[in-house]
This record gives structure tokens, sequence and C-alpha cells, in this order.
């Protein structure tokens, strides 16, 4: 049987409408609802809680930096979908305390046994705290977990002044640390693009904790990285315009496949290098660049790959600075998805990073890429 699909948005940054949105989608037919705001709101943080813990239906989702809607950018406002069917939601919480592989793989194994692992369901949306600092190491632990049968699409929540924040949404209220695990009824097929290429490198990645490249080439990170940009471009770094430059310059890991997986520099510190996403120490990377054409093509390409399934609802994680980089062409990228997309149902986010399963199978966090989903 086809799944229905309540629907509902608001361009009003005000809890009054959200609250009249959540009223219509209760008196609906739904039995779950996913909701996705905007950061720009600035909701009263107990007043959405006391919003959240009310909904008499199962509330899941996140607060992002925009969201998406057909080939519209919500900078504020708020997106509600009623599912006819009760989704499952597993929460994982409290991530930031778990100190090694084994404590991670026992919380994972006891909430999957609880959920029967998912009596044979392999599809799953997944919405996470963005600042949480283990994620790859969870994904990477349920994957092995659920012997490698499933597909995923996900992306960050979070705000753009990167502050943690309490982000994801339940019927207990506003959750941070936090990563959700929604089953999918049916099957979710996926595509990832990105649409960088090779700029400068390769360089070893000789010493690196978890998100922090500390040095390259056996120099500090930000000295090797500011010395390539400042040689081979105009950009020159002050103190202040870091973003603006890196932007234009993630870093890239070859997998083993050939396939570069970016991770996006976000601030510098102690000449050092702090990226969205793990970097293994003893690994190559390099210095990508792309232009406009390039990255909306991508998602174009991405968006023709799921079109080829006949899907009736469509979810894109895409990645937040794409959006700064494209600046005023980044409605281009959303209508080249829109135009290629044909299922009646279309939404989605700008996220800090994407979680998709890799060309391998294996379920990856991903920088600077558009994934798309469909179901």
């Amino acid at each position: 049987m086809d799944t229905e699909l309540f629907t509902w948005h608001t361009y009003s940054n005000t809890l009054d409408d959200l609250k009249q949105g959540l009223l219509l989608a209760q008196k609906s037919y739904a039995k779950s609802l996913l909701m996705l705001t905007c950061n720009q709101n600035n909701y009263c943080e107990a007043a959405l809680n006391s919003l959240l813990k009310t909904c008499n239906l199962p509330i899941f989702g996140g607060i992002y930096p925009m969201v998406i809607l057909q080939d519209r950018l919500l900078e504020q406002g708020a997106v509600i979908i009623g599912f006819k069917e009760k989704f499952d939601t597993s929460y994982f919480s409290r991530l930031q305390l778990i100190s090694n592989d084994d404590c991670l793989e026992t919380m994972i194994t006891e909430t999957l046994e609880q959920k029967n692992y998912f009596s044979g369901h392999d599809s799953f949306l997944m919405f996470y705290d963005a600042l949480t600092n283990n994620v790859e190491d969870f994904i990477d632990c349920l994957f092995e977990c659920l012997d490698h049968n499933v597909n995923v699409a996900g992306g960050g929540a979070g705000n753009l002044d990167l502050i943690q924040r309490p982000c994801i949404f339940s019927n207990q209220g506003l959750l941070s640390n936090t990563l959700l695990l929604v089953t999918l009824p049916k099957k979710l097929n996926t595509s990832v693009a990105h649409g960088w290429d090779i700029f400068q490198g390769p360089y070893l990645v000789s010493d690196a904790q978890n998100q922090t490249v500390k040095s390259l080439n056996y120099q500090p990170a930000f000295k090797v990285y500011n010395q390539t940009i400042s040689a081979k471009t105009d950009h020159q770094f002050t103190e202040d315009n870091f973003l603006d430059i890196a932007k234009n310059y993630p870093l890239g890991i070859k997998d083993i496949n050939n396939n570069l997986i970016i991770r996006d520099p976000i601030l510098t510190e102690n000449n050092h290098l702090k990226c969205v996403g793990n970097i293994p120490i003893n690994s190559m990377v390099y210095l990508l660049k792309t232009d406009n054409e390039t990255l909306i093509s991508s998602a174009k390409r991405a968006a023709i790959e799921v079109a080829n399934f006949d899907k009736k609802i469509t979810i894109v994680f895409d990645c937040i600075s794409r959006m700064l980089y494209l600046g005023e062409h980044f409605n281009e990228e959303l209508l080249a998805i829109a135009e290629h997309c044909s299922t009646p149902v279309l939404f989605g986010v700008l996220s800090f990073g994407e979680i998709a399963n890799s060309q391998s199978g294996a379920i990856r966090l991903f920088n600077k890429s558009t994934i798309i989903g469909s179901w």
C-alpha cells in the first residue's frame, strides 16, 4: 500500500504558527511526524520543549541552518511531514560520554536487541547533533552490528555559529549529543555527489587526532595549508577570514575505490586544522577546488540517479558549505534537483556533515556533499 502523506509548511518564525501546524498534523491520518525547522526561528527552548512533550504522535527531526521544500530554500520557518505508518525511532544519547569501542558496541547492541534488530528492516534516516564528537565511530560500529546490510541517509543538525545547543526533536523534548535512527517501512535508495577536484597535493597527514589535523608533511598543518593557498591563488588569510577562504579549498582523502572523501576545515587553532569528520594519521590528503557549474552538475547527476527508482518521497541532505560557496547561485542547485526528482514530495535540509552508504556499501560521513534519498 502506498504511503500517504500529510504535508505542512510555514515561512513564519513564530512558535504559535508551528503549534498550529502540529495541531493540524495530529488531527490528520498521520501516525508519526517528521519535523524540520530553521535555526533563525530562534524558538524559546522551554516553550518548544513543552510543545514537543504534548505532541500525541511520535515526532522526530531536528533544527538545521535552513530547510528545503521542493525547489525553495527556507531561511526561517518549518516543514512537517506526517506518515500513515508509525515509524520506529531509536535515540542514542550522551554519545560524548562513550569512551571506547567496546562501550559503544555494548550500547548499540543492547538497543538493537530491544528492537529485535529492527525485524528485518534495513533502511534508515539519521538525524544527529553535528557537534557530537564520535559520530563516525558510531556509524562504523552500527554498520558492523547490523551485519553490513543497511541503507542510510542522514545529516548533522546545528547552527552556523558552531555553538552546541539541543537540536534533535523527540517526544521528550529537545536533545543534544544525540543520534536518532528512524526505521523506514520501504527500501531506501540513495545517491551521493560532491563535485570537487584535486587542486594540490598529496600531503602526508603526519599527525592528527580525530577531526584535528596537526601536521602535514611534518610541518604545522595550517602553515602548509596557508602557504599553498597563498602561493597558488589570490587569497590571503587574516585573523578573521578563515572560513571565507577555507570554504573554497577543502581536504580530500582517496578511499579504496579511488573516490574522494571530502573533509571541510572549519577553524584553525594552534596552527592545526579542525575539520568536520575524522582524518586518519598517515593518510594522504589533497587540497581540492571546484566551480559553480561543477557543483550544480554534481547535484543534478545525483538527482538523475535517484530518479531511476520509482519512489514516492525524496529527502535531501545538502551541505551548508555548498550554499556558502554558491551564494546566490545555490537556487540553481535546488532547481536542478527538483527538476530531475520525479517524486511528488521533495524536502530536506542544509546540514553539517552528510551520512550515506559509500560505493563499497559502508556507512560514511561526507562533507560538502549532496545526498539524495528516496523511498
